[in-house]
């Protein structure tokens, strides 16, 4: 049985469940480099097109958060879509996981951004 959790009833959401579905939702920099290497996971950065173009994970494809709805033939179902945008703050790779999970999308976020990405060592390309 699935329970949804609203801002009325959130409260009953027990800190088992939450750090469940948090380590569930969530990706580090370490597990991602890990799935991109299975080929488990679609990459997308939700961040505008000059910023991607700047610099972006290597593999991901750009979406920013507005368009998603236009374009969700772009991702595919078979793969865990990841999010991202900038860090830890940012708040448009929450917002665009709770878009694609809303179409039934799986999902998860990369905890801390193109930011955390970077200063755990790994790759970025662009211009």
């Amino acid at each position: 049985m699935t329970v949804t959790y609203t801002p009325a009833n959130v409260g009953e959401l027990s800190a088992v469940d939450y750090f469940r579905a948090k380590l569930e939702f969530e990706s580090t920099p370490h597990q991602l480099q890990h799935d991109i290497e299975e080929d488990k996971v679609q990459i997308l950065d939700v961040r505008d097109a000059e910023s991607f173009k700047k610099e972006h994970i290597t593999g991901a494809i750009n979406l920013p958060l507005a368009e998603i709805g236009q374009n969700l033939s772009k991702l595919p179902r078979n793969k865990t879509i990841v999010t991202y945008c900038w860090n830890l703050t940012c708040a448009l790779a929450p917002k665009a996981a709770l878009a694609l999970a809303e179409k039934g999308y799986k999902v998860q976020e990369l905890v801390g951004g193109i930011q955390e990405w970077k200063n755990k060592g790994f790759p970025v390309e662009g211009q």
